[in-house]
């Protein structure tokens, strides 16, 4: 009996954990397509854009990744166009492939709100580590700039403004507030007359959160000096205002906007029931059930939990799909019956500027400061740490003439 093919589509959270799990039986071969050589841990981005961490923390190497499992796993660098799920091929910008079975990975982007007059163009994200990257240089260079201008005293203010009250809007908020005030503490020569400004929609941040996330989050936030602007939604962007609830003039030197997802263009040609948010509505196996063979987890799907909640778009929730949709891929390879998928997220950890975070873990296990930092930094660095530890293993199989290459001496 000829072995099966998966084909995974996609190196985030659910593509790396359903990538673990296939690989590690290894009854199928598996192939791991993505843009990208490298797994992105957006999770860590607020780190990276406030200077506490260098790129390579937040990057793990795919290619390393899927050498480290044997011949039968192989990692493709390509961007996916088109998928014939008659034929069961997908065609590629480089190459096309055929599989026995598809799990689409490929996450989400950052909705722009398509009528918001200026968002895009005028704000910056951090769903990729490209963006991230741009972001961060581009925010010093601004910064730099206003100090070479006005030799170091900034009587102008210097306002930030991030549009988005949710996990990721609070995370930037807290830690670039943090990093100013440091900046400022450490260079004689910065102002502190910068300003950060958090426009949320709602009454309060991390809307749909437990009441102990949201209290300790606002409390920190204050603390830190961020203004919070709430039942305001942005209404249209210049290079250097905005307009709030259709009248009120908010004036920004950088701007920032997390406010939302939606599921990545992939899903855009595919005739398949989906969501406001194009996310695709996957059974309670994974399944994309209009097409065979054909599974979705992560941000490209809508996820419930076994009570039918809806499951916010997390990294946590991300790595239970893909770990479910990989085991039930397994089943139908072996003959066996598939399991529904047990999404739960055992609780939310948030970074808020510095040694500081709040955790809620189990529903019962709560801490914030620098206990609950600590904590999410023991979970955070152990999940790189592991695949770190697995890709060591790839880099000892990469020929000694490709390995220097590729570290560059």
């Amino acid at each position: 009996m000829a072995r099966k093919r998966v084909i995974i589509v996609g190196g985030g959270y659910a593509g790396v954990q359903a990538l673990k799990t296939l690989a590690a039986w290894g009854e199928c071969d598996v192939v791991l397509i993505d843009q990208h050589p490298y797994h992105y841990l957006q999770t860590e981005a607020y780190e990276l854009i406030a200077n506490e961490c260098s790129m390579t923390r937040v990057m793990i190497d795919l290619v390393a990744l899927c050498l480290s499992y044997g011949n039968h796993v192989t990692y493709i660098k390509d961007t996916i166009r088109e998928v014939d799920y008659e034929a069961k091929h997908i065609i590629g910008n480089i190459s096309g492939h055929s599989y026995d079975y598809l799990l689409l990975c490929t996450g989400s982007r950052t909705a722009y709100n398509g009528g918001t007059e200026g968002l895009r163009q005028y704000s910056h994200g951090v769903k990729t580590l490209q963006s991230a990257l741009s972001f961060k240089q581009q925010f010093e260079q601004r910064l730099y700039q206003r100090m070479e201008s006005e030799g170091g005293w900034c009587a102008e203010p210097f306002n930030i403004v991030i549009g988005g009250g949710g996990l990721s809007g609070v995370e930037i908020a807290a830690e670039m507030a943090n990093y100013i005030r440091v900046f400022h503490k450490d260079n004689t020569l910065t102002c502190d007359n910068i300003h950060i400004f958090l426009i949320i929609p709602h009454e309060t941040v991390l809307e749909g959160m437990e009441e102990y996330l949201i209290k300790h989050a606002t409390k920190r936030l204050i603390q830190l000096g961020v203004n919070i602007i709430n039942h305001s939604r942005i209404t249209s962007v210049q290079e250097h205002a905005l307009t709030l609830n259709g009248s009120e003039a908010v004036c920004f030197d950088f701007m920032i906007f997390t406010g939302g997802i939606v599921a990545s263009t992939l899903t855009e040609g595919m005739k398949v029931a989906k969501n406001k948010k194009s996310q695709l509505i996957v059974d309670e196996y994974m399944r994309v059930v209009e097409y065979d063979g054909v599974f979705a987890a992560g941000d490209i799907a809508e996820l419930h939990d076994l009570e039918g909640k809806l499951v916010p778009p997390t990294a946590q929730g991300a790595e239970a799909s893909g770990l479910s949709a990989a085991m039930n891929i397994l089943a139908l390879i072996q003959g066996n019956p598939m399991s529904p998928s047990n999404i739960k997220l055992k609780g939310m950890m948030i970074a808020l500027g510095g040694n500081y975070a709040s955790v809620s873990l189990l529903g019962w296990i709560r801490f914030s400061g620098v206990v609950g930092y600590v904590i999410k930094a023991i979970i955070m660095r152990g999940y790189r740490y592991l695949l770190h530890r697995q890709c060591a293993k790839g880099v000892e199989l990469i020929p000694q003439n490709k390995r220097t290459c590729r570290m560059g001496f």
